[in-house]
């Protein structure tokens, strides 16, 4: 090899490594971000907020109608028990008393759990995640 043919190849060379360089894969781009997600509102609707209020008024009602009955029967407990003087007979109103009791504590958490189970059928719309997106 000459000195003029290794001052040619060695020019190339030195001209061809930027554009070796640039002919490389650039690296790849992060993809871009999620969209955001958009966020659902629930909002019952004013007859499903007035069966709400109509369901709650009536527990309250049972739960009250529940307490009176149990008043009157405590009440009525008294005076029999106040009139009784044989032990066994004390004893049976003891039982009864602790077994209407149960009854009255399961009725009040019927009524409650009833209300609280009672189906809420939701009305959902869907707003923009960010404020000021909507139709960009």
């Amino acid at each position: 090899m000459t000195n003029s043919s290794r001052k040619i190849l060695l020019g190339l060379l030195a001209a061809s490594l930027p554009a070796l360089a640039l002919a490389q894969s650039q690296p790849a781009k992060p993809a871009p971000p999620p969209r955001p997600r958009p966020i659902v509102i629930t909002t019952p609707t004013p007859n499903q907020q007035w069966q709400r209020q109509v369901d709650r008024q009536q527990m309250q009602d049972r739960q009250n109608q529940n307490a009176l009955r149990e008043q009157l029967r405590q009440g009525s407990l008294d005076r029999q028990r106040a009139n009784t003087t044989d032990p066994a007979l004390r004893n049976q109103l003891d039982a009864a008393d602790r077994s209407q009791q149960q009854l009255y504590r399961a009725r009040q958490d019927a009524a409650a759990r009833q209300y609280q189970t009672s189906p809420q059928p939701d009305q959902t719309r869907t707003v923009p995640a960010r404020a000021g997106t909507a139709g960009r």
